[in-house]
């Protein structure tokens, strides 16, 4: 228990706000059981548990984990789709709201909103660091291309060329007497 307070003492206040929406999760998974004898969103526990480990692990002692990406932008895409399945699950329940009493009501309300505030910790975590997004178009992690070299000046404009000697035909002459000029 007491690494588990280091880890906590550890957090910044959006892991934190992160971690008590992922509890709040649990939370309503277990109210659910209780009140109808399954739990609301069992992928919504899935996700607040891994959100937890992610966390966990990212402030563990005598852990060196290379991430394949950034540990916001991870937390953020867990929170997402528990946040994406707890509003699906309440959109489908809404119809069986007065069949689940109180306690029913009570654990759907919780799963909601603890998904909610988990995302929101998780965004706001994000905002913060700002990591750079994954490039998964190209095998290798490698800088981006380097600005194309400036373009070269344009050639100075060419000297006019020399009054030509040249003959030059005389305009036709109208064919029509209409547009002969008058003598």
């Amino acid at each position: 228990m007491a690494q588990v307070q280091e880890i906590w003492a550890k957090f910044n206040p959006r892991e934190r706000l992160t971690a008590i929406g992922a509890a709040v999760v649990i939370l309503a998974w277990l109210v659910g059981i209780v009140a109808r004898g399954f739990g609301v969103g069992s992928i919504g526990l899935i996700g607040a548990l891994a959100v937890l480990v992610v966390l966990y692990l990212k402030y563990a002692p005598n852990m060196n984990i290379t991430w394949p990406i950034p540990v916001p932008l991870i937390t953020l895409g867990i929170s997402a789709l528990v946040a994406l399945f707890a509003l699906l699950t309440l959109i489908d329940y809404l119809g069986y709201l007065e069949f689940l009493g109180a306690t029913g009501i009570l654990s759907f309300v919780l799963y909601v909103a603890g998904a909610a505030i988990m995302l929101w910790g998780s965004w706001q975590e994000y905002q913060v660091e700002k990591p750079a997004m994954p490039n998964f178009s190209s095998g290798s992690t490698s800088a981006p291309p380097a600005a194309p070299p400036p373009a070269a000046a344009p050639p100075p404009p060419a000297a006019a060329p020399p009054a030509s000697t040249a003959w030059n035909p005389p305009a036709a002459e109208p064919t029509e007497p209409d547009d002969r000029p008058p003598a």
